[in-house]
């Protein structure tokens, strides 16, 4: 009798071990949850977020996507991974994360220091987003505004494709009630400050390359330090819009180039309050190609920067 109840007990000893490990695996295999901007973490709970890199260094990364107010996320080797302007795919627990307000020193000028409101100590995996995946990369368009004085300010963009991120946050009416300074500055109504808004969306409608340029790759950053210039960019934008693409475009073989005009414009529609004096959009869309091809040179006209001026640059890549 003894040893039967041994023998019970063993089985029930190894079924329960078996239930709590096939409890686990299911667990540990769910899809994790989206990061919306309406994330308030649970200790028990596995979250997936994409975040636009900002500031990077060997101990870890941040930025917004996902976190509006920007987050750091522990991450050793991470400037091995990451560049500013990657879009990260993070996977993390929520007993990870925390609310806490940190500066980043990157020591460039260009870029100068970071903020964020909430940390992550540490990922359960984190990588590059996989545009060919379906997944979203963040090519910005970004704006800028200088009006001659300080201005109270407010933009408002159509897209119809709907928007998929923004920094600072894109309330249901836009940017509203903000700062303005001229020389780039914009202090939102919370004392949060920013150099320009940045903003992420999808067109509907096919881009126009009928004119253009085939620049070679190795070629790509001579062409746009003579070109944006020539589109309206100062040395500051156009350093930026450099910075941002040149690393997607110098390895191909060739690029086949064209600045949109209504194509992009009338898919994003932008309305800034007061009216500006001038507004200059530039939206560069390429296509990577093996060989060259012949393409009907573009007219490039280039505007004058009268009175109060809205910069706008982004850019689409077509595969």
């Amino acid at each position: 009798m003894k040893r039967m109840t041994a023998v019970v007990l063993l089985f029930v000893l190894t079924l329960t071990v078996s239930c709590m490990n096939q409890k686990n695996t299911a667990e540990d295999t769910a899809a994790p949850e989206q990061v919306t901007s309406s994330f308030s973490p649970v200790a028990g709970k596995r979250y997936a977020a994409y975040i636009y890199v900002q500031y990077v260094s060997q101990d870890g990364f941040a930025g917004s996507g996902n976190f509006h107010d920007g987050v750091y996320v522990s991450y050793a080797g991470a400037k091995n991974v990451f560049k500013i302007f990657d879009t990260a795919v993070i996977v993390f627990d929520g007993a990870d994360y925390k609310v806490e307000d940190k500066t980043l020193h990157s020591g460039d000028v260009d870029f100068g220091d970071f903020t964020t409101k909430q940390t992550i100590n540490k990922v359960v995996s984190a990588r590059k987003s996989d545009d060919e995946a379906g997944e979203p990369v963040y090519d910005k368009p970004i704006i800028y505004l200088y009006p001659e004085t300080d201005t109270v300010c407010s933009v408002k963009l159509d897209v119809t494709g709907g928007m998929t991120c923004s920094y600072p946050q894109y309330q249901e009416n836009g940017w509203e009630s903000f700062t303005a300074k001229p020389d780039g500055t914009l202090i939102f109504p919370d004392g949060s400050e920013y150099y320009a808004l940045y903003w992420e969306g999808k067109g509907t409608s096919a881009l126009d390359m009928t004119t253009g340029f085939c620049v070679k790759g190795s070629e790509t950053a001579a062409f746009l330090s003579d070109i944006l210039p020539k589109l309206g960019l100062n040395a500051k934008e156009a350093n930026e819009f450099i910075i941002y693409w040149l690393p997607r475009m110098q390895e191909n073989p060739y690029n086949l180039i064209s600045f949109q005009t209504s194509a992009y414009t009338d898919n994003a529609k932008l309305t800034v309050t007061p009216e500006p004096d001038t507004v200059i959009r530039v939206f560069m869309a390429y296509q990577p190609l093996e060989v060259p091809v012949e393409i009907a040179p573009q007219t490039i006209e280039t505007p004058k920067r009268n009175g109060f001026t809205v910069i706008e640059w982004g850019g689409s890549v077509i595969k």
